[in-house]
C-alpha cells in the first residue's frame, strides 16, 4: 500500500517554525563538521558510517544538496519549477569530484553553501513557501518541504559523519520535529505500507491507511524509519512492517 502522498497537516510546519528549528541544527551540524576539520589536513578522507562514503562525500553532498534547495527556491522566486540537480547522474558526479578534493576546500564550500541556503531562506516572503515545488520524487507539492527535507538531510548526515552521538544527541523535542519531517521527505516519496507510528509523547500518526501500531521513543522511531537504527527497541505487534530503502 503506497504512502498517502498529502500528510495530514500537523506534518506541515509553520514555516517561521521549520526555519528556527533548521537554523537550530545547522548549527549544530557545522560545529561537529569543524570539530572533524580540526583533526588534521586529511580529516574528511576517514570513512563516514555510510558504506563507501567518506566524511568528505558527506560533508560535499550536504552542500550540494544546499545548493539544490536554493536552486529550487530560486525558481519559486522567479516563477518556475526548477529541480535541486540537473540529474541523478550529475548528483553523483558532484559528490564523487568534491570528495576528492583537500579538506580545507571541502569545508570552505560546504560553509558558503550552508550559509547561501539560510539566507535564502530567511529572504523568502511568507507567501511563498505555498508555491508548488517538485524535488524530483514523490510528486508536487507546497515549497515549504524545503525545510522537512533539508531539516531531514541535516540531522540524518550529521549522525552519519560518525564523529558524536547523531541522533543520540536529540532531545525529544527535536526527534518529534525530526520524525514529522520524515513524513514529508521519505514517506510522502516512497512506497511506505500503511501503519500507525505511535510516539510514547505525542499523537498517534496514521501512514496511508493504518496497519501494524509501532510505538516507541521519537528518536527510535526516527532511527528505524530512515535505516540508522534496526528498531530493536520499538514496541510492535509480530514483525515490524518492511520498509523501503533510501
Amino acid at each position: 500500500m503506497a504512502a498517502d502522498a498529502n500528510p495530514p497537516n500537523p506534518s506541515h510546519p509553520d514555516p517561521t517554525a521549520g526555519a528556527a528549528a533548521l537554523d537550530d541544527a545547522t548549527a549544530r551540524l557545522v560545529a561537529a563538521v569543524d570539530t572533524v576539520r580540526n583533526t588534521g589536513p586529511d580529516a574528511f578522507a576517514a570513512p563516514s558510517l555510510l558504506p563507501d562514503w567518506t566524511i568528505g562525500h558527506v560533508v560535499t553532498h550536504l552542500a550540494r544538496n544546499a545548493d539544490g534547495f536554493r536552486n529550487v527556491l530560486d525558481g519559486v522566486l522567479a516563477g518556475e519549477l526548477r529541480t535541486p540537480y540537473a540529474s541523478p547522474a550529475a548528483r553523483v558526479a558532484d559528490i564523487e569530484a568534491g570528495a576528492r578534493r583537500d579538506t580545507g576546500a571541502i569545508a570552505a564550500d560546504f560553509a558558503a553553501a550552508v550559509r547561501q541556503l539560510a539566507e535564502q531562506i530567511a529572504g523568502m516572503p511568507a507567501d511563498t513557501w505555498t508555491a508548488t515545488v517538485d524535488l524530483g520524487r514523490g510528486g508536487p507539492t507546497t515549497a515549504d518541504v524545503i525545510l522537512s527535507a533539508r531539516l531531514g538531510e541535516v540531522e540524518l548526515h550529521h549522525h552519519d559523519l560518525g564523529v558524536d552521538g547523531g541522533l543520540t544527541l536529540l532531545d525529544d523535542p527535536e526527534a518529534q520535529l525530526l520524525l514529522r519531517a520524515l513524513l514529508r521527505s521519505y514517506v510522502r516519496t516512497r512506497a511506505v505500507g500503511g501503519m500507525v507510528l505511535a510516539p510514547d509523547s505525542a499523537d498517534p500518526i496514521v501512514i496511508g491507511d493504518g496497519g501494524p501500531r509501532v510505538a516507541g521513543r521519537a528518536i527510535d522511531l526516527v532511527g528505524w524509519l530512515s535505516g540508522r537504527a534496526d528498531g530493536s527497541s520499538l514496541r510492535t505487534a509480530g514483525s515490524l512492517p518492511e520498509l523501503p530503502s533510501w
